[in-house]
């Protein structure tokens, strides 16, 4: 799967019907975000973020902005307290067979969406 496909699935996406249990984490997910992991294989995403709920600097926002950015194969991921603050925590992914491109995603109430369904 290429980005300009993941992207028009994705696109029909626009607030979500149901809430999602898709991982270990005590993240739910939109209908946006599981259809992603689950076509994408993804759930390691969902993981990774889930993984960070827990660090007050995170935990203390009103939402978060997650930014997946993928090229070659390789991956850094990361967080802000809004577009254009400075990264809160960066993690370097160094394997993804997710699609080249810069994604974004965010978290609210425990809620992992796209931005489309916020």
């Amino acid at each position: 799967m290429n980005k300009q496909e993941l992207e028009q699935e994705l696109s029909g996406f626009i607030g979500t019907e149901a809430y999602h249990k898709l991982t270990l984490t005590n993240l739910k997910a939109t209908d946006g975000i599981a259809h992603m992991a689950k076509r994408a294989g993804a759930f390691w995403l969902i993981d990774a973020i889930g993984s960070y709920q827990g660090d007050k600097r995170i935990a203390d926002l009103e939402i978060q902005f997650w930014h997946l950015v993928v090229k070659d194969k390789k991956a850094t991921l990361y967080v802000q307290e809004d577009i254009g603050t400075p990264k809160l925590i960066t993690q370097k992914i160094g394997y993804t067979d997710f699609p080249d491109g810069d994604w974004t995603f965010y978290v609210a109430d425990n809620v992992i969406m796209l931005p489309s369904e916020y």
